[in-house]
């Protein structure tokens, strides 16, 4: 599980390419080369800001070359290949293309956590492939990595239909689809543990409560490696989150529980 900040390239006059910067899969562009502004007024004259990711949803990609404007903490990167496939933690080898077809790619370029963050005042990202379309693309600054064996007890996926069934005059059901056809939505439940048997493990509760109150738009990349897929904007949507002790000894750590739905 890893929290980013909301998307660096959207809303407002960030990008000409409103489609790849909607959430919405059913929107595209197959323009080949994207300038995404992602400075502080979003307009490419603001101060530039920190990133670590890139996140892109297509099809019909190779490759794709990250030009930056005004680049600090990180030479020009080398020109990024898709793979075909991803490993998990079980060892499962997965593949990037899901089941509606189109490619999921998230890509760090910040590798080393010792070092500064790059930064950029934009990004322009130049495509090569067949038929290329790209339906997504978040330039992303990385806040909290809650990825390791043994840190959630828990962890549930629902499937939000965003439409509603109900009764005709016949009484019989029908299904009445969202406005704007919107997509079904992702909910998903963790309970994370927070053990004291390391000081860093143990200040996970702590960062996790951080980030909820500091951070009410984000970006969730809730298993990339197991569901590549599954990277998307996103909100708390529960005004309270648990934060218990495990048992009356305390040194047996916390668990929190919470909720992160798609936006």
């Amino acid at each position: 599980m890893i929290l980013f900040d909301y998307p660096l390239n959207y809303g407002g006059g960030r990008s000409q390419y409103r489609e790849v910067a909607d959430n919405d899969y059913q929107t595209f562009t197959d323009q080949t080369s994207l300038l995404l502004n992602i400075d502080t007024t979003g307009d490419g004259t603001g101060a530039a800001r920190a990133w670590t990711d890139i996140f892109v949803k297509g099809s019909g990609i190779a490759s794709y070359a990250a030009a930056l404007t005004n680049p600090e903490n990180i030479a020009s990167p080398p020109a990024r290949t898709l793979p075909s496939t991803v490993k998990n933690d079980s060892g499962d080898t997965v593949s990037i293309t899901d089941m509606d077809g189109f490619q999921n790619d998230l890509h760090t370029l910040w590798t080393d956590e010792t070092q500064p963050k790059p930064k950029a005042k934009a990004v322009t990202l130049t495509f090569t492939g067949t038929n290329v379309r790209v339906n997504e693309v978040m330039i992303l600054n990385r806040i909290l990595n809650l990825a390791g064996n043994r840190l959630f007890s828990r962890i549930e996926y629902d499937s939000i239909d965003l439409g509603s069934v109900d009764d005709d005059l016949r009484g019989r059901l029908t299904y009445t689809p969202p406005i704007g056809g919107e997509r079904d939505k992702w909910s998903v439940l963790y309970r994370l543990i927070s053990r004291p048997i390391a000081t860093e493990r143990d200040r996970l509760a702590d960062q996790l409560i951080h980030f909820i109150r500091n951070y009410k738009h984000f970006v969730l990349a809730a298993e990339y490696h197991r569901y590549p897929e599954r990277v998307f904007p996103a909100v708390f949507p529960n005004p309270e989150t648990q934060l218990r002790y495990i048992s009356d000894w305390k040194r047996a750590g916390r668990r929190a529980l919470f909720t992160v739905r798609e936006a």
